[in-house]
């Protein structure tokens, strides 16, 4: 056996594992509440209160945004491992994307795959980068990420926030770029019994 076949599921469960044991797992203990409370505090406790949920909403924004960043980083190594491995080099990620998939036969467009992935690449480039190409081309494709509507959110940094710092996300963004690289590295597997789904 080609030791190079083996390393889509070992990717697939790498990644898994760390959703699970990790993402999930951290994200479970930070609370998460709904819209703050701005304006003057009838009590004391009313005021702690409220600053206490934003402070937890930042955080947990915070993480978010890491974990995103931490994911794309796992799923961009694992790309050019396998594609070395196949003699196959790329340098821009979106190249790597494609010839990755070509070298596994696997279209996708037709697996709905690629958003996800593409979108998880770009939210890792905002969060590295701050403000810049990513960042209007991620608000173009995702303007949901910048709706203040839920009113759930304040920035806690002082004077005039950066585009990029008021990226706002929710763990169901993690999951879903979990779920498109389990179902990415499970299109692939050249081994028998592939898993092309999780179950999260």
């Amino acid at each position: 056996m080609n030791p190079t076949d083996q390393l889509p599921r070992v990717f697939q469960a790498n990644a898994d594992r760390f959703y699970l044991r990790v993402i999930v797992a951290t994200l479970d203990q930070l609370p998460v509440h709904g819209a703050l409370i701005m304006g003057e505090a009838k009590t004391f406790e009313e005021f702690a209160d409220s600053c206490a949920a934003q402070v937890d909403n930042y955080t947990t924004n915070e993480a978010i945004k890491a974990f995103a960043l931490t994911l794309d980083g796992m799923f961009e190594r694992q790309l050019k491992r396998w594609a070395t491995g196949h003699g196959v080099m790329a340098e821009k990620w979106d190249a790597l994307l494609k010839e990755c998939a070509q070298i596994g036969s696997l279209d996708l467009a037709a697996n709905e795959i690629a958003d996800d992935l593409v979108e998880m690449h770009l939210v890792a480039n905002v969060v590295r980068h701050g403000d810049g190409r990513s960042c209007h081309e991620l608000q173009a494709r995702a303007p949901s990420f910048w709706d203040d509507s839920s009113r759930n959110y304040y920035d806690l940094v002082p004077g005039p926030a950066p585009r990029s710092d008021e990226l706002r996300m929710k763990p169901n963004d993690l999951r879903r770029y979990a779920r498109a690289v389990f179902r990415f590295w499970g299109h692939v597997d050249p081994l028998p019994h592939a898993a092309l789904d999780p179950l999260y």
